[in-house]
């Protein structure tokens, strides 16, 4: 009677623990393309990420990430998660890469939000082409010597009579109006990449509550900023996730 007993018990432990383990793990479907008709290298790789960035205020948390081998696109694939670590009151999003070797090719630049706050648990994502995948070098005077006014920090769209801008020289060094104060700087750019260093030195005038709340938004957004990608008139900065923290338009002369 005893071993029919532990029998049963083992067997009831058992199937617990697999709905368990079943119950803790999902996927989301993902599918990525990008919009150039170009074949990719052999050595291909799609890099795919649940991110948490639920904080505005601290770096994403990866929650999951997964490498595949991508010879074509559109090219879909399934991204395992554990479901007991998700809270419904944050927020998660999907980014990905493509690479050949250490360069990137492609990669998502805004935010694909999933799975909470009624958001799906599938993602379609149009890649970019990264400047630092084509041939040839992209130096500063891609996008020095042009006034760059802000149209979108950390996703939210600016709509102001008066945005913050920026303007860059040829030797990296930037001058910007945040909204308030007026700021100066230096940036180390190159092939798609760029860094703002520390510290960005400025006025210390004092505006509205509104206008200053901007101001910190747009030195945030710098301060996060490891990227950039320059399509026609637009200007795009991005994360270390390859999320935009701020949107710029050349601004009228």
């Amino acid at each position: 009677m005893r071993k029919v007993l532990l029998a049963l018990l083992a067997i009831l432990v058992f199937g617990f623990s697999v709905k368990q383990v079943l119950a803790e793990m999902r996927s989301l479907s993902i599918t990525a393309s990008y919009r150039e008709r170009i074949a990719l290298p052999p050595d291909a790789i799609l890099e795919v990420e649940l991110l948490d960035v639920s904080r505005a205020d601290a770096p994403s948390v990866t929650m999951s990430s997964q490498s595949y081998q991508i010879d074509r696109v559109p090219f879909s694939v399934s991204l395992s998660y554990d479901d007991q670590k998700i809270d419904s009151r944050m927020s998660y999003v999907v980014a990905a890469r493509i690479l050949s070797g250490e360069r990137v090719l492609f990669r998502t630049t805004s935010a694909h939000p999933v799975i909470t706050r009624g958001s799906p648990e599938h993602a379609d994502l149009v890649l970019e082409r990264m400047s630092g995948g084509q041939s040839g070098p992209v130096s500063v005077p891609h996008i020095a010597g042009v006034s760059w006014s802000v149209t979108e920090i950390a996703g939210r769209a600016l709509v102001a009579d008066d945005p913050p801008t920026i303007a860059f020289l040829e030797d990296g060094s930037f001058s910007m109006y945040g909204g308030c104060n007026r700021f100066h700087g230096k940036a180390e750019v190159s092939n798609g990449q760029i860094a703002f260093l520390q510290p960005i030195a400025g006025t210390s005038r004092a505006c509205p509550p509104n206008r200053m709340k901007l101001e910190q938004d747009i030195l945030h957004a710098l301060e996060k900023t490891v990227a950039y990608q320059r399509v026609e008139t637009n200007l795009a900065f991005r994360n270390a996730s390859g999320v935009v923290t701020a949107r710029f338009r050349e601004a009228p002369e």
